[in-house]
């Protein structure tokens, strides 16, 4: 039997290192704030980020690994023994760590399988704990290919941010448009587009930010057909932890007791939606384990 291991990054909120006796190796993506760049959990947490956005007003940046630690922990993976690597990084429509990924295993000389999770956070470290699940029972790593990809298609990301100003701080829109949006008092929903391999797309846009959240659960349990039983949530957030929580609360009411995660979003993205930004997540189950 081929021995598997998994190859993901710091957006799926795992401990880095901790996991590898189980096969589960993960690398740091990189912060850089006010001039110096960090390697994400282990120089510098999400909570740290985001306070000092809040204090400084300040532009954080993120970028994929370095092609110096992708291939030392892919010659590290393969050093231990492992023959095939599952690859599964942050959504690619949000961040290049798979070519990365690909181009480290081909360097090392050791077969990968690439799968595009298309989101990060709750539904990444779930993708990744299934498959650590499936490949504990000897299943092929084009089974896990296929059972992930279905989760994938049964999951998704949407995103409110209550202004457009980092937005265009970032540079990722204009400053006509913000200008535009903060005239007409519009909260943007956005969510991330599958078509896109994961990239922001608009979704709605609504009056206040309250209006945005419920119009976000509203679209989960009444075009995306939740349910309590057959997936898990979370709900992320940039120092917005009483408003999740009263969500989070909303959605428990609206479809009953679930497994529901409230939780301060990864420092790669709640970097870019800026203080006050919330993503909710789901994806299905996999029944079987």
């Amino acid at each position: 039997m081929t021995k598997i291991a998994i190859l993901a990054d710091s957006g799926c909120q795992l401990p880095i290192g901790e996991l590898e006796d189980k096969g589960i190796f993960i690398v740091p993506l990189i912060i850089t704030m006010k001039g110096k760049s960090y390697l994400d959990q282990l120089e510098i947490d999400s909570l740290t980020v985001f306070e000092t956005m809040k204090k400084e007003d300040i532009m954080v940046m993120t970028s994929q690994p370095s092609t110096g630690v992708l291939q030392e922990t892919v010659q590290r993976i393969k050093d231990a023994g492992y023959e095939h690597i599952i690859a599964l990084p942050i959504a690619t429509g949000l961040s290049s760590t798979l070519n990365g990924m690909k181009l480290a295993c081909d360097m090392v000389g050791i077969d990968v399988t690439l799968i595009d999770t298309k989101g990060t956070a709750r539904n990444h470290k779930e993708l990744i704990e299934t498959a650590a699940d499936l490949i504990s029972k000897g299943k092929t790593a084009a089974e896990i290919k296929t059972i992930l990809e279905d989760m994938i298609e049964h999951s998704g990301t949407i995103i409110m941010v209550p202004n457009l100003d980092h937005l265009k701080k970032g540079g990722r829109i204009t400053p006509a448009v913000a200008l535009l949006a903060g005239l007409l008092k519009i909260v943007p929903v956005m969510k991330l587009n599958y078509d896109l391999g994961g990239k922001i797309d608009t979704l709605d846009k609504v009056r206040t930010v309250k209006k945005a959240n419920l119009k976000i659960i509203q679209h989960m349990i009444e075009e995306c057909k939740v349910n309590a039983t057959d997936y898990v949530f979370a709900i992320e957030h940039v120092l917005a932890e009483d408003l999740a929580l009263e969500m989070k609360q909303k959605i428990i009411d609206m479809i009953g007791e679930c497994d529901i995660l409230v939780r301060e979003l990864p420092a790669v993205v709640g970097a870019h939606m800026g203080i006050g930004g919330i993503g909710y997540q789901f994806i299905k189950k996999y029944k079987e384990i």
